[in-house]
């Protein structure tokens, strides 16, 4: 991990994800509750490898990025986008370790990711999120209150402008 944030004993700082990260990445899993799996994997997941640590590793820092808050060496949240490929669009997703969730981690996080976002050439972030996750509605809706959702099968899409201030901080 590379700091993005100055380091403060007991303080939560963010920094960038990087591809040897692995194994802070797998013991971050295993602190998540399966509610939190399903909310950010939209699939019920036993195991990291489940989830495709390759995939989720493989950082470019310009089409691939990903910001972790962390703790005393431990990770306890990722934001991350993947650019589709040929456009200025990348998909977003967030997670935060259920003991972290409503206290500003995933806003510091998304902060910090337009900031890198904005230098690669990306315009526009696309989230989707299940239909019942009200606090990630209500992360969106802060932020993006005319954001137009569509509807299907019980997951919410949107595509919304990265952030050109600190609009998400």
């Amino acid at each position: 991990m590379v700091a993005i944030e100055a380091e403060a004993a007991g303080q939560t700082r963010l920094a960038r994800l990087e591809s040897s990260d692995g194994m802070e990445l797998r013991r971050f899993f295993y602190r998540l509750s399966p509610e939190t799996i399903y909310r950010r994997f939209h699939s019920p997941l036993a195991r990291p490898e489940q989830a495709q640590p390759k995939r989720l590793l493989d950082i470019d820092h310009h089409d691939r990025e990903a910001v972790v808050a962390v703790l005393d060496g431990e990770i306890i949240g990722v934001a991350r986008y993947a650019r589709r490929s040929g456009t200025d669009i990348a998909e977003v997703a967030v997670v935060v370790a259920d003991d972290w969730q409503r206290q500003g981690l995933a806003t510091r996080m998304l902060g910090a990711l337009s900031e890198l976002a904005r230098p690669a050439d990306i315009r526009q972030f696309s989230v989707s999120m299940q239909a019942d996750n009200r606090a990630a509605l209500r992360l969106l809706r802060r932020f993006h209150p005319d954001a137009e959702l569509t509807h299907s099968q019980g997951i919410y899409e949107a595509t919304v402008p990265v952030a050109r201030s600190h609009r998400w901080a």
